[in-house]
């Protein structure tokens, strides 16, 4: 009997988590009651796009909740918070602030680099983040709990719209434990 273990990959796996409630909110939306409902669907054109918030003024923001994190995992590797929005008006920028917030309290605030108009939307990717506070492990309660603001902190005029937003889960998957993964058995 040869048996020889070449190693097991460890398998990487990611998962968008998507708005689904409103805190607050001093956008304007383009329809309906809910911010979360405008902000869970992605949309390329920022003119024809009906399910959008709209600023026209710096210091416009919104808080929203989260999906639940419901896959099985060893290890949550990274949360990473992304946007899109936009500006078409002509020589107008922008800037979106992001906060990610547990329940509680702040753990991150960024501001985006500056955005410059188009008519298409921009995807606004922060920071990819390896602990809930700087130095602890992510943990299935932090994510559960995750909110995200969304501020406009820099407006140059004409309109900035958001269209979407969501958090980029990474974890990894848990591993077989039993003795059936053999690699390279002569029997």
């Amino acid at each position: 009997l040869w048996c020889s273990n070449i190693g097991l990959s460890i398998l990487m796996a990611t998962i968008n988590l998507l708005p689904d409630a409103d805190i607050s909110n001093d956008w304007t939306l383009s329809t309906g009651s809910d911010v979360f409902a405008l902000l869970d669907d992605n949309a390329t054109l920022i003119g024809v796009d009906a399910f959008r918030i709209t600023a026209t003024a710096a210091t416009k923001e919104c808080t929203l909740t989260f999906q639940d994190f419901s896959e099985d995992f060893s290890s949550i590797d990274s949360v990473q918070a992304v946007i899109r929005a936009g500006n078409n008006g002509r020589g107008r920028s922008f800037k979106i602030q992001s906060t990610i917030f547990d329940n509680t309290s702040s753990l991150y605030v960024e501001n985006s680099a500056l955005q410059t108009a188009s008519t298409t939307y921009k995807t606004i990717t922060y920071t990819n983040r390896t602990t809930s506070d700087g130095s602890s492990a992510w943990t299935n309660s932090n994510i559960n709990n995750l909110r995200m603001k969304i501020e406009l902190s820099m407006h140059s005029g004409g309109t900035t719209s958001c269209t979407y937003c969501y958090f980029i889960i990474t974890y990894t998957e848990p591993v077989a434990t039993d003795n059936s993964l053999f690699f390279g058995c002569n029997f």
